[in-house]
């Protein structure tokens, strides 16, 4: 159950922390690049996409200070299990900001590039 959680936390919520391209976090284990990866995107789709990046990435970092999680290092579990809550509030509110922005197929395009990021964040922490 613990290690589930932690895979959950980790996936859901401390990953999308940086999903854009904020200076702060471009070369983090939890950056995405969501809006330069996504393609077919309109000039309107991209701008707002872009806002939607720069929320979720401003709270994710608030959360992750908050917390006393580092984006530079390892993904260190408790620290992740104690953010759980309000970083999935954060994956959670930035996905359905997503889905009134991108069509069918783009959101599948968001999905796959979120689980890819998931995948090396899982793979960091172990």
């Amino acid at each position: 159950m613990i290690r589930r959680d932690f895979i959950r936390t980790a996936a859901l919520g401390a990953i999308l922390a940086f999903s854009g391209a904020a200076p702060a976090a471009a070369d983090t284990i939890y950056d995405s690049n969501v809006e330069k990866r996504l393609t077919g995107l309109t000039a309107d789709q991209r701008a707002k996409v872009n806002a939607i990046v720069a929320k979720s990435n401003a709270d994710m970092r608030a959360a992750m200070r908050k917390f006393g999680i580092d984006p530079n290092a390892r993904p260190k579990f408790d620290l992740l299990q104690r953010a759980a809550g309000e970083l999935q509030a954060v994956e959670r509110a930035e996905r359905k900001a997503m889905q009134g922005v991108l069509d069918k197929q783009q959101m599948k395009q968001y999905d796959a590039i979120i689980n890819e990021t998931r995948i090396r964040v899982r793979k960091a922490a172990y």
